[in-house]
């Protein structure tokens, strides 16, 4: 009996040990979903926060180019994708860019684009200013008399009128250019 007693008390006692032990280390740690949700929201956070901070270092001319880059890739697919023609127009009075859809007789609507966001008329930084906007032929010469807007077609076809940009600071000590190459309207920026 004394045997039994022993064997009851000490099973008891192992058992209360083990328990201590198994709610001590359970309360250490992380779960792997814990883990994973936390990472989740700091890539979410440093994909938002990341690229906002490099703009703050980007010039002026890059976030421009960048910016009309952007506009005439998102012109050129709705153009295909709906059928439609655009213009984009710059104006060097009051510096800014605008966009509007051709009306049936290939004219340039009155109305222009506010929506999506990217569309709305864009007035370019102080930092730097629109000297020339004319269209590019094969020597980048003007056809026409200078005026103080340029009209960029984009038709159905994603097919873009080449086109020519000289920006350059308020003191005209460095000046950049944007020039479109081909029908696609593809853009290369250069220091002149």
């Amino acid at each position: 009996m004394a045997e039994r007693i022993w064997m009851l008390t000490s099973i008891q006692a192992n058992c209360s040990t083990h328990s201590k032990l198994k709610t001590h280390n359970s309360v250490r740690g992380f779960t792997f979903l814990e883990i994973l949700v936390v990472i989740t929201l700091v890539v979410l956070l440093m994909g938002m926060a990341v690229p906002q901070f490099f703009a703050m270092f980007s010039k002026a001319h890059e976030v421009e180019y960048k910016h009309l880059k952007i506009v005439l890739k998102m012109l050129r697919n709705d153009a295909v994708l709906k059928s439609t023609s655009y213009c984009l127009l710059f104006d060097l009075k009051n510096q800014q860019m605008k966009v509007s859809a051709e009306d049936t007789t290939g004219k340039c609507s009155e109305e222009f684009l506010q929506e999506p966001k990217l569309l709305k008329t864009h007035i370019f930084p102080e930092e730097f200013s629109l000297r020339e906007a004319k269209p590019a032929e094969s020597n980048y010469l003007s056809s026409g008399a200078a005026s103080d807007l340029l009209e960029v077609h984009i038709n159905s076809s994603g097919f873009v009128t080449p086109f020519f940009l000289q920006f350059s600071e308020p003191d005209s000590s460095k000046s950049w250019q944007i020039e479109s190459r081909g029908i696609m309207g593809e853009l290369k920026l250069s220091e002149r």
